[in-house]
């Protein structure tokens, strides 16, 4: 690779598949792609690790892919950490101003900080980010963006925290060592793909990214601005893909492949006499694509049903003016956003590919699937000050799991302090 411009690789590690992005960054805005590939991931089910191996070999076989095409190697990348076991709250934590003149100091905001994680934290989680939504200073109704030289009595921090299982991450790094790749940076997968998806006038009027994967669906509610909520929903695409094979009896692999190239959740757009051929299990069958619709949209209903519950659980529905944008391999199937409008009540429409990240022309249509949104969000992250990211660049000594998580947490406190 040029060392003359600056590289950076993104590796995306998701249920079905692993994605790498190979880029040269002209400018934080000009990303160029000059390697990709998408592997088969035989090793996770619904987000989670259930074979080392067979995830290393992913890893690798993606790698060796994106690095023959950009022709240069991959030592360290930014990781996208699988969002199936992300558990995110509320919390808030409060302080009274100490010193003389009562006036807020970053002192008082990292406090804050760290009281509102000690009531949530726990030993066998670690907090993976910590958004601030706002300030309260003594006992006003209006909460404040920026607390600092402030004069108050005492301060609440109002934050929105996420949290992962520490045995997650040991997992994840032992499968990244297992291919020999270092780590630059972690970012929260669902974070990574709103990089990607949302405009920044979306993020500031209120949207919702709902992003339906292979194994599960992430919920992202960015309100002002700022991450407000985030939800994970153990319901993807294959479980599209069970149905089907359940009611034709067929094999998981012949009903993806009837979805992949019949799937549809509008019935207004098929035709009544649209027959369909496929092999089941006692030999050659054959249905009607209504019939098959009817059984892909059972399933799309109760996954945006459980989407809409979760909104209007919280209140957060009646924020989204810029309503929701679909993103995830899932959500590409025919006639998904009029089924989304009228499944959620609101506006909808697909992810936006972001203009930062490029190819060549030749690339360029490869480059714009949702496969690689993920993946573009990363690349988007290591150009930004994101403060959602969880790991430090790594050591020479490479350091263990738990030594790079306390130093990114460190790294954060002094990026919350830089804010203000």
């Amino acid at each position: 690779m040029n060392e003359a411009v600056p590289s950076v690789v993104a590796i995306d590690i998701g249920t079905h598949k692993v994605s790498v992005l190979i880029g040269k960054v002209h400018a934080p805005d000009n990303i160029q792609v000059i390697g990709m590939a998408a592997a088969r991931n035989r090793g996770m089910n619904k987000g989670k690790i259930v074979s080392l191996d067979k995830v290393i070999t992913a890893i690798k076989n993606a790698v060796q892919e994106a690095e023959d095409m950009a022709e240069c190697r991959v030592h360290s990348a930014w990781i996208s950490i699988p969002s199936a076991e992300l558990k995110s709250f509320y919390a808030s934590g409060r302080t009274p101003v100490a010193n003389t003149d009562q006036t807020i100091t970053t002192n008082e905001v990292v406090r804050a900080l760290e009281l509102a994680k000690a009531s949530h934290l726990t030993s066998d989680h670690y907090l993976v980010s910590a958004v601030p939504l706002g300030f309260e200073l003594d006992d006003a109704p209006e909460w404040v963006l920026n607390p600092i030289r402030m004069s108050a009595q005492s301060m609440t921090g109002h934050y929105h925290l996420m949290m992962l299982p520490i045995s997650t991450m040991q997992n994840l790094d032992r499968a990244l060592k297992g291919a020999n790749i270092g780590v630059e940076r972690m970012v929260i997968s669902s974070l990574a793909t709103a990089e990607a998806s949302l405009l920044k006038d979306e993020r500031e009027y209120g949207v919702c990214l709902v992003d339906i994967g292979a194994g599960t669906t992430n919920v992202a509610v960015y309100l002002d601005g700022r991450l407000a909520m985030t939800h994970t929903l153990q319901r993807g695409g294959e479980h599209v893909t069970r149905d089907i094979a359940a009611v034709l009896q067929t094999t998981t692999e012949e009903a993806e492949r009837i979805k992949l190239l019949y799937g549809c959740v509008d019935l207004k757009v098929v035709k009544p006499d649209h027959m369909i051929q496929f092999q089941g299990i006692d030999g050659p069958q054959t249905i009607s694509r209504i019939e098959l619709t009817e059984i892909i949209i059972a399933r799309y209903e109760e996954v945006l049903g459980l989407v809409r519950e979760v909104l209007e659980g919280n209140g957060a529905i009646h924020g989204l003016y810029h309503g929701v944008v679909l993103t995830g391999d899932a959500s590409q199937i025919e006639g998904m956003v009029s089924f989304a409008r009228k499944a959620l009540g609101v506006s909808a429409h697909l992810g936006n590919p972001p203009v930062q990240v490029h190819a060549e022309e030749q690339n360029q249509a490869a480059l714009r699937r949702s496969q690689y949104a993920t993946a573009a969000g990363l690349l988007m992250f290591s150009q930004s000050d994101a403060q959602d990211t969880i790991a430090e660049q790594e050591d020479p000594e490479r350091l263990s799991v738990m030594q790079r998580v306390k130093r990114a947490w460190s790294g954060f406190n002094e990026t919350l302090k830089s804010i203000f």
